[in-house]
């Protein structure tokens, strides 16, 4: 009887496997991604001033930043404002992250700058970038915009966070100090005290001239 229970079982179990009735394996949930946020700060100053301005990308998370090793996390785009230009490359240590941009859509004065590897969510990847006012443009903005990312199958999470505006505030130029009063405000200031104080003196001298009569 035991002998005849142990046979059967054996069939039971095959049927199942091949009817597809045995547990799957579970699927790896894919990797959470980095949502890029582009970082742009206002251009503020005077006409003729040259003003830093720190920009750049952050890393949003969840994920940590994509890319190919040795090929940095990626790139982005800073364009100047109109009426300013970027009179000075930036440089991170002993790295160049900047070039100058090229092709017929490049907007004029534009650079490309790359991402450094190792880029965790919530860090920020930005540079000080040197920016000259040469004139005052009503409604004028730059633009930094976040690149297609080397190596990376899947869109940003979030892609209506990958610009980010560049304003400018110019700013009046600080108002003179007023002069000092003339010399010849200050001698008739000077006389006219002079007088008031010899009048006052012979007033004095003339009462006490009167009470000794």
């Amino acid at each position: 009887m035991k002998r005849t229970m142990r046979w059967a079982a054996v069939p039971a179990a095959a049927l199942a496997a091949g009817l597809g009735l045995c547990a799957a394996p579970a699927q790896a949930e894919p990797a959470p991604r980095a949502d890029y946020q582009a970082v742009a700060h206002p251009v503020v100053g005077r006409v003729g001033d040259t003003v830093e301005v720190e920009l750049g990308v952050r890393n949003g998370g969840p994920g940590p930043a994509g890319g190919r090793p040795g090929h940095g996390a990626g790139t982005y785009e800073v364009t100047p404002p109109p009426g300013t230009a970027i009179v000075a490359t930036p440089h991170s240590g002993a790295r160049q992250p900047c070039v100058a941009a090229v092709g017929p859509d490049a907007a004029p004065g534009s650079y490309i700058c790359s991402i450094a590897e190792n880029f965790s969510a919530g860090e920020r990847d930005t540079l000080s970038f040197r920016v000259r006012i040469d004139e005052k443009v009503d409604g004028a903005e730059g633009l930094v915009r976040v690149l297609d990312r080397d190596g990376e199958e899947s869109p940003d999470p979030d892609p209506a966070n990958d610009t980010a505006p560049i304003r400018v505030e110019v700013v009046d130029r600080t108002p003179e100090p007023p002069r000092p009063a003339s010399p010849a405000t200050n001698s008739t200031l000077l006389l006219a005290t002079t007088s008031g104080t010899a009048v006052s003196a012979g007033a004095i001298a003339f009462g006490v001239s009167r009470r000794k009569r």
